[in-house]
């Protein structure tokens, strides 16, 4: 336990780090690297992520899976510790001036979402936790209350970079949307996971979704007494259908 609070306090440390050098950015950190198809890359993932890798690697010697710079996918099959980063998740909110962007952090133990930290710049406030070691919000610890009925519940979604648009996809998009009393898209997995962790939301939702997008909203869900179901998918390293939250909520398999 101890160890794990000594991990999760460097990951709250660093996604500060980070948080406070992409909010005091300058035109050029938010420049194009690349727009390909629906995705957008900028200069301040890079930099953000080199900062995480630098400042992880000096405070806790383990291995990093990261958006921009990639790792080792061989460490989700062994049963050593790594970590799992994105820079800066909702890059093109970031890009807009839209403030709903965040630092992820997770912790990984093979499969298991062992630690998560989110830090959303923008409102400033930290979201961090572990099973075992409770959810918190800026340092204050939180239970959450969700809604396990879907008729009153809110559902975070979104449809990805990696999404297949096709008619079909759409329509099963829509027909899992009106499930629920709300339907919200934000432009940020993590954030939106970071909200259902907080019981601001209740139930979270995308498919073809990146791992380093979920991580650690994955291991704050279960912090604070949630559950997930995630499928790996083979069209793309590292993605995965997702429902996260209140399992009531979730459909049958």
């Amino acid at each position: 336990m101890e160890d794990l609070q000594k991990l999760l306090d460097a990951a709250v440390n660093v996604a500060e780090k980070a948080g406070l050098a992409l909010a005091a950015a300058g035109a050029g950190m938010k420049g194009v690297k690349s727009a390909e198809g629906r995705d957008v890359k900028l200069a301040a993932d890079m930099e953000s992520e080199k900062l995480i890798r630098t400042e992880l690697g000096a405070a806790t010697g383990l291995p990093v899976i990261g958006e921009e710079l990639g790792g080792d996918p061989s460490l989700l099959l062994g049963g050593k510790l790594f970590w799992v980063v994105d820079p800066l998740d909702g890059t093109y909110n970031y890009l807009r001036g839209v403030p709903v962007c965040c630092v992820s952090i997770a912790l990984m133990q093979g499969r298991e979402f062992v630690l998560g930290v989110i830090h959303d710049f923008n409102r400033r406030e930290t979201f961090s936790g572990g099973e075992g070691l409770g959810m918190f919000v800026s340092g204050e610890k939180i239970t959450p209350a969700w809604e396990k009925v879907a008729s009153k519940a809110t559902l975070q979604t979104g449809l990805t970079t990696a999404q297949d648009y096709s008619e079909a996809t759409l329509k099963e998009f829509f027909l899992t949307a009106q499930r629920f009393k709300k339907t919200r898209a934000i432009g940020s997995a993590a954030t939106a996971l970071a909200w259902v962790a907080a019981g601001r939301c209740d139930v979270y939702h995308e498919t073809s979704i990146r791992l380093w997008d979920v991580a650690a909203g994955l291991a704050l869900i279960k912090a604070g007494g949630g559950d997930y179901r995630i499928r790996e998918l083979g069209n793309l390293p590292f993605s995965y259908d997702v429902w996260a939250g209140v399992p009531e909520l979730f459909p049958a398999k």
